[in-house]
């Protein structure tokens, strides 16, 4: 016997493949670290900062992220340790504060990204952007300044290094399921350039393993930047992503097959122009294209043709030396067709439970937007940002209103030398791009935005400079929800859209460094998160109640560094599956499949324990270092997912048995890895 319709094998055997396996990196060595001193008070709340320095602020350096025991030492998956963040083992994707994963904004040397992920078809699994090509990023969760764009969660702000001014170099990476290759050096005395390429091949190594069933996911990436000074005030920076996605599944399953191609390209140009050291200008000019071809089942299809170009120009001015202002304006021409023909699994239409959803949409048009903001130090001991966005849609359906205005304001008091207080209160509108229609809810014109308000209120304190501790409390209302973002590769669970929401919770962070060998970091999250669809009240998809995280870093020689980390949050919303197995003529059944009622049990909760430990030699010339770390260490079973499975009998494939099966996240997972720099 088999199981026709289980998804479990798949996620086994792609996670511990892509995760667990060991592998050899070879890179070029970067100049120590300039560090960073902030003398400002910060005004925005909800900020988490990861960058290539050191700060007695909340803040994470790229050196103690290759420590941390992280799955792919992914830079998005570094966001996951943040109180207020909910994620997965399986997804580099990620919610913030009650929010969903499409509500956050992440952005590239300033450009917006869209859907910047990898393994599409099993949720997200890896970001574009390479860990080793990020010079500092930035996690916003709420409050955040008018200068950050059209999503109402959070943003993700990653900048990049700049390439190798002094000589040529060159980095190629292996291991067992990536191979990267990164160039890089000057050009003249004026500019430099950097290539790196990755291509994974979880494929081959699936092509040697004897499966009983079909999987062939491959991906690829290739990101360039080009950067030249044309003057002593003129610098032009040119860049370009482009993503790649193939998979084959079961092709020879009529009913669970599945072929998908995507293909995802950005390419950008900046120049910055600066007067002064007080006045400078940004003007970009940008393009994209992204395809999605996915055909599933015997006729299923989601076709995705999305294009766009436009500019955008932003200026910031240093004002009296306590004024901060930044404004902008951007233009974007967007072209969108999709086909979009899929029988997804109802509730309550009978034992076969499907239902056609149905569109077709081909369109264009032009968007406008603009920001206005001021960040001003009315005193030494009080900041103020106050600010705003406009936005404008050509494209929308007719008679309905093509623009909002989103006011912000936060400000922040510092009584005390190590105390500080912070609010923010605004208005995120986050619109329905043509490139982000929700046809799976069968949508298929552009309406209103939907739209948040945020109230943050929080306070950090700072005892000794080694000693800080952060406490933050927030309420969202969202509104005019607009469709839900459907993961590939989950079990579809199709319910009544939401229309509207709210998140209301608290958000602790402490951090001590107890020697210069000895530090830990202490977050908990307590959160409620609820959505109103079809007229009643539901917890929301990413509710979790309570969220701790534990960990510490320890440098016990010269060149050994121990890190350990516990992770614990209690489960997330659940509908239960329902089945009566209906008996037939012929001896074999079928499966009456029903969902209960919405939200109404919660997953087990989730803990794992975790620990890295990492050495690092130099030698004259070179220096190599490596690491081993195990996830779960304990093993313990987390739960991702139930899914409806058939039984069928191995002979004439008739069902014999319908069952409810339990699909974990990562089992105890080791993982060894070396790296050579140059």
């Amino acid at each position: 016997m088999f199981n026709a319709n289980s998804r479990k094998p798949v996620y086994l055997i792609v996670a511990t493949l892509f995760f667990g396996l060991t592998g050899l990196v070879a890179i070029f060595a970067e100049e120590p670290p300039t560090p960073v001193e902030l003398e400002k008070i910060v005004v925005t709340p909800g900020r988490f900062t990861i960058y290539e320095g050191t700060s007695t602020r909340i803040a994470i350096s790229k050196q103690e992220i290759e420590r941390f025991p992280l799955v792919d030492n992914d830079v998005m998956r570094a966001g996951h340790v943040f109180p207020g963040v909910v994620s997965s083992d399986y997804s580099a994707r990620f919610s913030v504060r009650g929010g969903e994963k499409g509500d956050i904004s992440v952005r590239l040397d300033g450009m917006e990204l869209y859907n910047p992920y990898h393994l599409q078809d099993f949720g997200g699994a890896v970001s574009l952007v390479g860990l080793d090509l990020v010079q500092d990023t930035q996690l916003l969760m709420g409050g955040f300044p008018a200068e950050y764009g059209e999503k109402m969660s959070g943003v993700f702000d990653i900048t990049t290094r700049e390439p190798n001014t002094e000589q040529f170099s060159a980095n190629f990476g292996i291991d067992l399921v990536n191979a990267t290759a990164t160039l890089e050096g000057p050009l003249t005395e004026k500019g430099s350039w950097l290539l790196s390429a990755r291509r994974g091949y979880i494929d081959l190594i699936l092509a040697l393993i004897d499966l009983d069933e079909d999987y062939n996911p491959q991906y690829a990436d290739v990101y360039g930047k080009f950067t030249y000074r044309l003057t002593p005030s003129d610098t032009l920076t040119l860049n370009g992503l482009y993503g790649w996605d193939k998979n084959h599944q079961r092709l020879d399953d009529v009913d669970n097959n599945l072929d998908s191609l995507y293909n995802n390209s950005t390419a950008w140009a900046k120049w910055r122009h600066t007067f002064n050291a007080s006045y400078w200008t940004d003007v970009f000019v940008f393009g994209g294209i992204s395809n999605q071809d996915r055909m599933s089942g015997k006729a299923d299809s989601d076709n995705r043709n999305l294009r766009f170009f436009g500019t955008k120009t932003e200026f910031t001015a240093n004002l009296f030396d306590n004024h901060t202002v930044r404004t902008g304006v951007t233009w974007r021409w967007l072209t969108a067709q999709y086909q979009y023909n899929v029988q997804e699994r109802q509730a309550g239409i009978g034992i076969d439970g499907y239902k056609s959803i149905l569109a077709d949409v081909d369109d264009s048009g032009d968007e406008f937007s603009a920001f206005l903001q001021d960040e001003w130090q009315l005193h030494s001991k009080l900041a103020l940002n106050v600010g705003g966005r406009y936005v404008y849609q050509q494209y929308r359906e007719e008679g309905i209103q093509r623009y909002e205005i989103g006011p912000r304001v936060a400000l922040a008091v510092k009584p005390t030398s190590n105390f500080i207080l912070r609010g923010a209160w605004g208005i995120y509108h986050q619109p329905v791009s043509l490139m982000g229609v929700p046809v799976e809810d069968g949508i298929e014109t552009v309406g209103r935005a939907e739209s948040a308000v945020h109230y943050v209120i929080g306070a950090e304190y700072t005892p000794t400079n080694n000693f800080l501790i952060r406490v933050e409390g927030y309420y969202n209302t969202f509104d005019n929800l607009v469709g839900r973002l459907r993961e590939f590769g989950r079990q579809n669970q199709i319910f009544v859209p939401p229309q509207s929401g709210d998140a209301r919770g608290l958000d602790v962070f402490m951090t001590h460094a107890v020697s210069n060998r000895l530090s830990w970091t202490l977050g908990y999250a307590y959160s409620i998160a609820e959505e109103v669809a079809g007229g009643e009240t539901f917890f929301r998809q990413h509710d979790r109640r309570h969220a701790f995280a534990v960990s510490s870093s320890y440098q016990f020689a010269p060149t050994w560094h121990l890190y350990l980390s516990w992770r614990f949050h209690t489960g997330e919303p659940r509908t239960p599956l329902i089945y009566t197995e209906v008996l037939q003529s012929d001896g074999s059944i079928l499966c009456d499949r029903q969902f209960g009622a919405i939200h109404s049990e919660r997953m087990p909760a989730y803990h794992s324990l975790d620990f890295r430990i990492t050495k690092r030699s130099s030698y004259r010339r070179w220096e190599l270092s490596w690491y081993f770390q195990i996830l779960n260490l304990y093993n313990h079973r987390n739960l991702d997912q139930y899914a409806f499975s058939e039984v069928r009998d191995e002979k004439t494939n008739a069902i014999i048995e319908c069952t409810v099966e339990e699909e974990p996240q990562l089992p105890i997972l080791p993982t060894l890895g070396v790296t050579v720099s140059f």
